[in-house]
């Protein structure tokens, strides 16, 4: 992905609620789609390191990222994995006037690997156009008083 995907939405969820849900990879694989499994290997107060495993179809790869937190304004996701040239997610909460969050959201991935390339570009794509609306979804699921805009 050469361009940087990028979506954004309206919560019915407070700032904090939405960060929480997003910070939380390890329950990722229940919800979000693609992700098979997330486990954090270390962790300190504002960071925390997660081995990943993704599959589309039969093609399963794994691969580290580092996650930084600002509570509850920002999340930004890297990694240093040999298959990318690039790999960034950043999110970001700002808390509306009515009292919902507007939810930013930033996937800036290139794939290294030639040979991963055809499988990683899908990969990538279907990330981004699933993963903001996932979220979205299970903020709802979990605070059924919410809505989205």
């Amino acid at each position: 992905m050469l361009t940087p995907y990028r979506a954004s939405r309206v919560v019915a969820v407070s700032g904090e609620q939405i960060f929480d849900l997003v910070a939380d990879v390890e329950r990722y694989p229940e919800f979000l789609p693609l992700m098979r499994k997330a486990l954090i290997i270390r962790r300190d107060p504002r960071s925390y390191e997660t081995q990943q495993t993704l599959a589309l179809g039969l093609m399963i790869y794994r691969f580290r990222t580092r996650t930084e937190l600002n509570r509850p304004h920002s999340i930004r996701v890297t990694s240093t994995d040999w298959a990318f040239r690039r790999f960034e997610i950043g999110w970001s909460f700002t808390p509306t006037p009515d009292g919902q969050c507007r939810v930013d959201f930033v996937l800036d991935c290139e794939i290294r690997a030639l040979w991963l390339n055809p499988f990683g570009e899908v990969l990538v794509a279907q990330m981004g156009l699933t993963m903001v609306d996932a979220f979205v979804t299970r903020a709802h699921q979990l605070n059924p008083t919410s809505s989205l805009s």
